[in-house]
Formats: C-alpha cells, sequence, structure tokens
C-alpha cells in the first residue's frame, strides 16, 4: 500500500470516527499542525496528543467534516486537497484545505493542516 493509499484510509476512518484506525496510521513521535488561532491548534506532538484533539472536535462543532478530492503521492509525502465543512455556535462555513502529511514506513510523523482559519472562528461563534 502506498503513502496515498494510506491517507485515504486515514480519512475514511476520520469520517466514520474510527479513531483506532485513524491512531494505527501515525508514528508514535507524530507532529501536527494547525492554525494557532483555533482551539487545538498550534502544534500537537505524540500520536496519543494528537488523537486526544481529535476526539474534542465535537466539543467546539455540532458537525465537522473533511472531504478529500484528490491525493497527490510526492515520495514521503501525500497532498490531499479538499472541502471542510463545519457548524458551530456561530454558523456554519465550507471551506477548501490543504493538507500535507509525510510518511516514514508508511505510517505519518508530520501533517499539516492549512484551511480557512477566519470562516472557522467566524463559525465557532
Amino acid at each position: 500500500m502506498g503513502n496515498a493509499d494510506a491517507a485515504k484510509t486515514a480519512y475514511q476512518a476520520f469520517s466514520q470516527g474510527d479513531l483506532d484506525t485513524l491512531k494505527e496510521g501515525f508514528a508514535e513521535d507524530a507532529e501536527w499542525q494547525t492554525s494557532d488561532e483555533l482551539p487545538l491548534g498550534g502544534v500537537t506532538r505524540g500520536r496519543d496528543a494528537i488523537m486526544e484533539n481529535f476526539a474534542q472536535l465535537g466539543n467546539y462543532w455540532s458537525s465537522f467534516s473533511v472531504e478529500p478530492a484528490e491525493f497527490i503521492e510526492a515520495g514521503d509525502k501525500v497532498i490531499v486537497r479538499g472541502t471542510q465543512r463545519a457548524t458551530g455556535e456561530g454558523g456554519s462555513f465550507e471551506a477548501p484545505f490543504l493538507h500535507l502529511m509525510e510518511y516514514r514506513d508508511g505510517r505519518v510523523v508530520r501533517g499539516e493542516f492549512h484551511a480557512d482559519s477566519a470562516k472557522a472562528l467566524k463559525a465557532l461563534g
């Protein structure tokens, strides 16, 4: 299985709320970066801490989804382009996202999620 296939498996697990399967796709020393303007944002280090952040998304959003449209594999990196949708106390939003993931031995060692943080903050209220 290539890295793009591993990314597809991760997105499917995330969309189904299957954090156990998702966790298996991360190295123990993985890092995850999102906008530091958002709750749970900044750099999170360690697979368990990353999963804890994912598990807390429901504390901020009544609905949250990322729908990938394209997976681009470039060696040990995978770029995912898609649409993010979420609803919070301030309303709903839809925006494009880019996600850059770096793999080692078939597991994510670093992920960067780039999306429209201004729309997300407004929807959070």
